[in-house]
């Protein structure tokens, strides 16, 4: 028996952190202020209230110049009957709640300042505080403070709305939304109209009571049917509803209106990938292929594609957005990390070359640039990269350079360059274990590996990331059931791994005792993992096991082409005898041996049939 999984060196998550989610922006004339936009959001509050304390009591205790051309302003009745010291009191303690959290107290002593003093701009802070602390009560005073004082301002009667929606004034609030649509569209036309569609959406994504806001949006949009934003706004709060069948409606409502918006097939995607991710990257190619230049919409079709470890498709749009982006090292960097998951080596290379150029200090270039010399068994080349390797990843690069030996036939030099690393984490502790288990695996020593690994895992900050290496000692040792009930264990904490489904499946397959259970984890993992070689090979092998060698030929073929693995070509050779191709699998055979001279699945099948 042998156990088997994924042999994935990094995974999709290692994608740098731009090709992300990416939010949608565009240029306004007249930034409208939302709870969710305001200082508090972005963490400066506690730089602009100080400086907003200033101003207000800078505007208290200052008059204007006598003159007798000009009138003497006349002071208001507020500021006669609250002096600057208990303006000051309530404006100080408001600045300190918010530094230490207490966003409800700041929001009241802010709002006693505005109610007290009338000024416009300290009205408008504290109804957005107040807002954002959930303090709606307070804030529909305020707002409509605000509003009494700037009456054709669209964020005040936005406001104003949104503290009707916390309040449950639910027709209150779609009058309000609707007059600030309205007045939003007279002021500055139908892109007013449409940047007041997003941010009423930004308000209601901010409401607990999901069905609420969807039912709020609904309304607004039946106003304008003719209008693409509004629709966007509702299948987007739809979404995040999890009403799917009302995101796509409304969706599709907005790309009739606009066909070529981007944006709008962007969130498309999004919704039937939790509906059906084959419906997503269908829908996306089409678009595409009318819409070459959506280089967002192509972005996040490349990550999904990636997502389901379909490695040459991702990387056929990773090679267009490279092209459209030939300066920028992120970019090139993802294009080299996905040419190297599809084994187009030199195409990494090269993409990782031109990345470092434009970055220099890319410890992760140089880490993989360092893999790509070891897998072409240019092993100087290999260390001198992970040499140049620094932080955070000087670590992996100081294992990869230790394991890098066992390639070359030197466990014992291997053994000696891993015993001089020293682990200063926890999660460095683990993967050194690892490390140091494949050697000794490499050595025989199968107990001593077994041991490293048990002691790792008492201290361990999740041990189960160990067990998929202590079945293989065990497997070794001749411990099959405690081997099976490891992997099982692992499957249970991460049902969702296809590496952990896929392993305990290629064991059940191997040891000949369970292969219709085996089979149907192997095909869980393929659903999990398209593109995967070693999961194609374990279904494929798995058929063959059960008696369709020409079921299996299919899935083997495709594992063989994504991956010339010798135990693919062993396995594969296997399947096409067995359907009668004798001489297109012993030419299978002798071809891989000579690539991989001490395969021992390969000589096992040679062996079989005589033909070594």
């Amino acid at each position: 028996m042998a156990i088997r999984g994924s042999r994935i060196k990094f995974m999709a998550q290692g994608l740098p952190r731009a090709f992300g989610e990416h939010r949608r922006s565009r240029p306004r004339r007249v930034p409208i202020l939302s709870v969710n936009g305001s200082v508090m959001r972005q963490g400066l509050w506690r730089a602009a209230l100080p400086v907003l304390a200033l101003g207000v009591l800078a505007g208290c205790a200052t008059t204007a110049p006598r003159s007798v051309s000009a009138p003497r302003p006349r002071p208001s009745a507020t500021a006669s009957v609250h002096p600057p010291g208990r303006l000051l009191y309530h404006v100080l303690l408001g600045d300190i709640a918010g530094q230490q959290g207490h966003l409800g107290q700041a929001a009241k002593a802010f709002g006693r300042a505005a109610q007290e003093t009338g000024d416009p701009g300290l009205t408008r802070h504290s109804a957005l505080l107040s807002l954002y602390a959930r303090r709606y009560a307070q804030a529909r005073q305020l707002t409509k403070l605000w509003l009494a004082q700037a009456p054709q301002s669209v964020s005040a009667r936005a406001a104003l709305a949104d503290a009707d929606l916390g309040l449950t004034r639910i027709a209150a609030a779609e009058r309000e939304f609707a007059q600030a649509l309205t007045q939003a569209a007279v002021q500055e036309g139908p892109e007013g109209r449409a940047f007041t569609f997003e941010h009423i959406a930004t308000l209601l994504l901010r409401h607990r009571r999901a069905v609420l806001t969807v039912t709020v949006m609904r309304a607004l949009t039946r106003l304008y049917p003719k209008d693409p934003i509004g629709e966007y706004a509702l299948a987007e709060l739809a979404r995040h509803s999890h009403e799917r069948t009302a995101a796509l409606r409304a969706v599709n409502a907005a790309l009739a209106l606009k066909p070529h918006w981007e944006g709008a097939a962007v969130l498309k995607a999004r919704i039937l990938w939790t509906i059906t991710p084959r419906r997503a990257l269908a829908f996306s190619a089409r678009f595409l292929q009318r819409n070459p230049s959506a280089t967002r919409l192509r972005l996040d079709y490349a990550r999904r594609l990636v997502s389901l470890q379909y490695w040459h498709r991702a990387l056929t749009q990773f090679q267009m957005i490279a092209a459209a982006a030939p300066n920028d090292p992120r970019v090139l960097y993802a294009a080299g990390l996905i040419a190297l998951r599809s084994h187009e080596f030199a195409l990494a290379r090269s993409y990782l070359k031109r990345s470092l150029v434009l970055a220099p200090n890319d410890a992760h270039a140089n880490l993989y640039l360092g893999e790509i010399a070891e897998t072409q068994k240019r092993y100087a080349r290999a260390h001198y990269y992970y040499a140049r390797v620094g932080k955070p990843y000087r670590f992996t690069a100081m294992m990869r350079d230790g394991l890098m030996l066992l390639a070359q036939s030197a466990p014992h030099l291997a053994w000696a360059r891993l015993a001089r690393i020293t682990a200063r984490t926890p999660a460095q502790a683990v993967a050194l274990a690892l490390a140091r288990n494949e050697v000794l695996m490499a050595l025989g020593q199968y107990a001593q590996g077994l041991a490293i690994v048990n002691a790792a895992m008492d201290h361990a900050p999740d041990p189960d990331v160990l067990l998929y290496a202590r079945a293989l000692d065990e497997e070794k040792l001749g411990a099959v059931a405690q081997a099976e009930q490891d992997l099982k264990r692992l499957v249970a904490a991460h049902p969702q791994s296809a590496t952990a489904l896929n392993a305990l499946g290629y064991t059940y397959i191997d040891n000949g005792q369970h292969e219709r259970r085996g089979l149907a984890l192997a095909r869980r993992a393929l659903a999990l993992a398209p593109g995967n070689p070693d999961i194609l090979d374990s279904v494929g092998w798995g058929y063959y096991r059960e008696g369709h060698p020409k079921t299996a030929v299919g899935y083997l073929q495709k594992a063989f082409d994504l991956s010339h693995d010798p135990t693919i070509a062993a396995h594969l050779g296997a399947a096409l005898w067995g359907s009668g191709q004798h001489a297109r699998a012993l030419r299978l055979w002798r071809g891989a041996l000579t690539k991989a001279p001490g395969n021992s699945a390969l000589k096992a099948e040679l062996a079989k049939h005589r033909a070594l």
